[in-house]
């Protein structure tokens, strides 16, 4: 089992969606046009993380807004739903309105008051992350945004975590990396970093790798932690 080291933590960085904002929100978009919303969402988001992956492995890379594009088209496709493309644009921009989680303001802020930065990891565009950050009115907390476009590589690529560790000025060793996705969390501690898994609802771990470093069910428990083990 792997130990969290709340000593070697000099910068945090944090996912997006999923992370920050509540990805089943997207139901709420795809009510309108089928009555399988629950089932389309969840192939959208999971289809897009395939997207993204294979465009990685082959060195093709898409912007983020296109493979969620394309894996919507694949969704509604899939649950036998026929919506215009005009239709699907509109569905799209659902991605820029999100439901934000309870504690990402308040928790993040209880974060940056201790003394870490706290920068967003994301596989979202650039205006993507501009977009999010507004929304889930962060702007004046976070240190900055990093995103898989920089690089051209998705994550959980180890060259995007190592670029991060360029981009914030921290040792690898010293970041630690909070995130509701469990590729992510390994991505994060096969580079060299800790990787924080953010469980929300209780669910159980998927055990296919190793365990991660730290779970916590929301953003004031990891500053609950790092206030406790760094005292020590």
């Amino acid at each position: 089992m792997n130990s969290f080291d709340a000593a070697r933590v000099e910068t945090v960085l944090v996912d997006s969606y999923s992370t920050l904002v509540d990805m089943r929100s997207l139901e709420d978009a795809l009510a309108e046009y089928t009555d399988k919303a629950r089932e389309a969402a969840t192939i959208w988001f999971q289809r897009s993380k395939i997207y993204g992956i294979t465009a990685t492995q082959f060195e093709e890379f898409r912007p983020c807004r296109e493979k969620y594009r394309h894996s919507l088209k694949y969704a509604l496709q899939s649950v036998g739903a026929s919506v215009s493309p005009t239709d699907q644009e509109e569905i799209l921009t659902a991605l820029d309105r999100l439901t934000v989680f309870d504690d990402v303001r308040t928790g993040l802020k209880r974060l940056t008051d201790d003394g870490y930065d706290v920068y967003v990891l994301s596989n979202g565009d650039l205006d993507m992350l501009a977009t999010l950050v507004d929304h889930t009115e962060i702007d004046d907390i976070i240190s900055g945004t990093i995103s898989a476009s920089e690089i051209g590589l998705y994550k959980p690529d180890q060259r995007l975590y190592r670029h991060a560790a360029i981009r914030t000025e921290t040792p690898i060793t010293g970041l630690a990396h909070v995130t509701a996705s469990w590729n992510d969390v390994h991505g994060a501690m096969q580079s060299g970093m800790q990787g924080v898994w953010l469980n929300r609802r209780g669910t159980e771990w998927e055990a296919f790798l190793d365990e991660p470093h730290l779970t916590v069910e929301s953003f004031h428990e990891f500053g609950d932690i790092l206030d406790v083990e760094s005292n020590n």
